[in-house]
């Protein structure tokens, strides 16, 4: 399924076929799930039983789109500009890595988060102004237009109207909430089909393409034995001079390899995990699903020589392995101190290679704080987050920062880890982690465990 979105992604930028839809205007990765949805319902009339229980119940119930609660956030994401909308998606509601969202929307990395909170103004006004069309009483729109400028502040002056006026108070709700309701009904409102933290796991399960998928690659190369013989750069560029339009008309249009491999691989991510959850929904399926292979493609004869890709140098599992020391993660930002993350029940930071050959340690470790009051941990899975935990850590119900250890059965080899977090609610995040690691029963490091 996966190779045939991409495959008609492909064919379009071949064809010269806009790979904008009205649908989603500017942005790739609601589109690419919205084909997986359409291709699983497809699939559902042949091959039910390989997609999960509750896929199967949506589509026999008939597919419907859940109108149940208002449906103005989403017509005022939709009347944003394109370059606001795919940014509000790749940042709230797929929470990907600021470094990622750069390079899929263009900006600079370090200016994402500005961005950020430039876009959410712009939802905010977009959602007041839906709102504001339908007014007529002054004391309404003063009430209104006072939140949108400060949404985050308590309303002190305006506080009798919306006690009064449920219509206004039901507007603050929104804009105080704004993020949450992003995250949580946007999908749904667009896609349709949506299983939130389910597909985020396991769209951070999935590797990053180290260079084109496979199926990519063999259609690209079946394009350039296809293609006729490329005219010399100077043809070429005195046709360009004289009338570019009929120039593009008359030569092959043939997408160039780092265009494609853009395309692709910076939003395989998203789709895979979409297709990933249709089976992978299931935990007894789950368990058996792989991530796709990461091994790029050779180069053609035309291309320049590349270096070969060499695996990053294993992480020692001994304690402490610092928490920003990850491959990737999900859902996850910086910590308090350097090193550190703060994690959320919807996090996961992902380890490659990490090395437990040497150690065959007994304890698990943690240096980490969770909420006062307690009813948080963190778990280590090792080669895939549908295995069962290799450990689970509770931190210190006080809040205070705690190396915490507990037994684990001896690992050996190499292997991928993942820790991921549990919270008392799901919208704040609750842990902070500084290291984790292995060490063994009986040793000093282990007499400053329980500090305070």
């Amino acid at each position: 399924m996966t190779s045939d979105v991409f495959a008609h992604l492909l064919q379009q930028m071949v064809s010269g076929e806009s790979l904008i839809e009205r649908r989603h205007p500017g942005c790739l990765r609601p589109q690419l799930l919205g084909k997986v949805r359409t291709g699983a319902i497809h699939r559902w009339h042949r091959e039910r039983e390989t997609l999960s229980p509750d896929f199967q119940a949506w589509v026999a119930a008939g597919s419907r789109w859940p109108w149940g609660e208002d449906g103005q956030l989403a017509l005022a994401y939709e009347r944003l500009p394109a370059t606001t909308q795919c940014l509000l998606w790749h940042s709230v509601v797929e929470r990907d890595d600021p470094a990622f969202t750069a390079r899929i929307t263009g900006l600079d990395h370090h200016a994402v988060p500005a961005a950020c909170d430039q876009a959410m103004t712009a939802l905010r006004q977009a959602r007041a102004d839906l709102y504001l069309e339908r007014l007529e009483r002054p004391d309404c729109r003063e009430v209104i237009e006072r939140l949108t400028q400060r949404p985050e502040a308590h309303p002190a002056e305006g506080w009798g109207h919306l006690r009064a006026c449920p219509a206004c108070a039901a507007v603050y709700k929104d804009l105080s909430q704004l993020d949450e309701q992003l995250e949580a009904q946007l999908p749904v409102r667009l896609l349709g089909w949506w299983t939130g933290q389910q597909y985020l796991r396991a769209k951070a399960a999935i590797p990053v393409p180290l260079g084109d998928p496979p199926f990519l690659a063999r259609l690209l190369e079946r394009r350039r034995a296809d293609a006729p013989a490329e005219p010399s750069r100077v043809r070429r560029t005195a046709a360009t001079r004289g009338s570019r339009g009929r120039s593009r008309a008359a030569s092959p249009l043939l997408p160039r390899r780092s265009r494609a491999a853009f395309a692709v691989a910076g939003f395989l991510v998203g789709v895979g995990a979409g297709v990933l959850l249709l089976t992978a929904c299931d935990p007894q399926l789950g368990a058996h699903i792989q991530p796709p292979p990461t091994s790029g493609p050779s180069p053609a004869p035309n291309d320049p020589p590349s270096q070969q890709a060499t695996p990053p140098p294993a992480l020692s599992a001994r304690f402490p392995v610092q928490a920003n020391a990850y491959t990737s993660q999900h859902g996850t930002s910086a910590g308090p101190d350097p090193g550190a993350r703060s994690l959320g029940s919807s996090s996961v930071l992902r380890y490659d290679r990490v090395d437990f050959s040497t150690v065959r340690d007994t304890l698990a470790v943690a240096r980490l704080a969770g909420p006062s009051g307690g009813g948080a941990r963190i778990e280590l899975r090792l080669d895939s987050p549908a295995r069962p935990p290799l450990a689970q850590i509770i931190p210190s119900a006080d809040g205070s920062v705690n190396d915490i250890s507990v037994p684990i059965t001896p690992v050996v080899g190499v292997h991928r880890l993942y820790v991921t977090a549990h919270c008392p609610t799901t919208t704040d995040r609750c842990i902070e982690l500084f290291a984790f690691g292995a060490a063994p029963s009986m040793s000093g490091a282990l007499l400053v465990l329980h500090r305070p």
